[in-house]
């Protein structure tokens, strides 16, 4: 199994590969259900929260108290992230995509 460990995180290469088959798999069944790219990038916001806190927090080498800045910069992460896929799906509805 090939892992990458990095500023106290391991990175699990397949378990990557796994949650990106499980978020392509949603995204072609997001995108048989709405046509409409603003509707998809909306739709994909939930599944891409999921996916990077999934994928974030099982990598953590180490347990963190409620009060741990890490989980909560990790979680701030991830909202980030998931908010940048529906701005992705607003930005190519604007332009006509």
């Amino acid at each position: 199994m090939r892992s990458l460990e990095r500023f106290g995180y391991r990175i699990d290469l397949r378990q990557i590969g796994i949650a990106t088959l499980f978020l392509a798999l949603a995204f072609v069944a997001a995108r048989m259900a709405f046509r409409d790219s603003l509707t998809l990038g909306y739709a994909m916001v939930i599944p891409s929260y999921s996916f990077l806190s999934v994928v974030i927090e099982d990598a953590r080498l180490g347990r963190s108290s409620f009060w741990g800045i890490r989980g909560w910069a990790e979680t701030a992460f991830a909202l980030a992230g998931s908010a940048g896929v529906g701005y992705l799906g607003f930005s190519l509805w604007s332009i006509g995509y």
